[in-house]
């Protein structure tokens, strides 16, 4: 009978923790401002085109031109001259940290600030993180982050874009 009575309670543990496991899923599948301009960060540094997923309709790709390729042929370019491979280019962020400026409605300013390594690779990075051989710069600067048709978006000028 007691021995009933542990597996009950242990598979109601178990039960209660898949059920707070879905709920917590759930919560951080949300997208807010700070999770949007965080990973436009990482992707600006990474110098991925997915960047432009996270870009209001002023800076957005459209006929006139791709702000975001243009500012990846403009660090290729910066490679290319130093005799570099646009890897070099790549960095990774680490310690991120966005703190509100201002809020409305529609817009919120955040203040971003990270750590940002060298990253050739991924694993360049992780490396030369742990054992401190890369040279570690500091990042901060004030993303404007909209509301555009339901989404957040960033928006004015984040980092060196335009």
């Amino acid at each position: 009978m007691e021995q009933d009575n542990k597996i009950q309670n242990l598979t109601m543990v178990i039960l209660f923790g898949i059920f707070l496991q879905a709920i917590f899923m759930f919560g951080e599948a949300k997208e807010t401002p700070n999770k949007i301009a965080v990973q436009f960060t990482k992707a600006y540094f990474t110098l991925d085109k997915s960047m432009a997923g996270y870009l209001c309709k002023t800076l957005a790709p459209s006929e006139d031109g791709n702000i975001v390729e243009n500012y990846i042929q403009k660090v290729i370019n910066e490679a290319a001259e130093r005799g570099l491979s646009p890897d070099f280019m790549k960095s990774r962020l680490f310690n991120i940290e966005t703190e509100t400026i201002s809020r409305t409605d529609k817009e919120i300013t955040l203040k971003i600030s990270a750590d940002r390594i060298v990253a050739i690779n991924p694993l360049y990075a992780l490396v030369s993180k742990l054992f401190q051989l890369g040279k570690i710069q500091k990042v901060e600067d004030t993303i404007t982050v909209i509301k555009e048709d339901g989404k957040w978006k960033v928006c004015g000028k984040p980092f060196s874009l335009l």
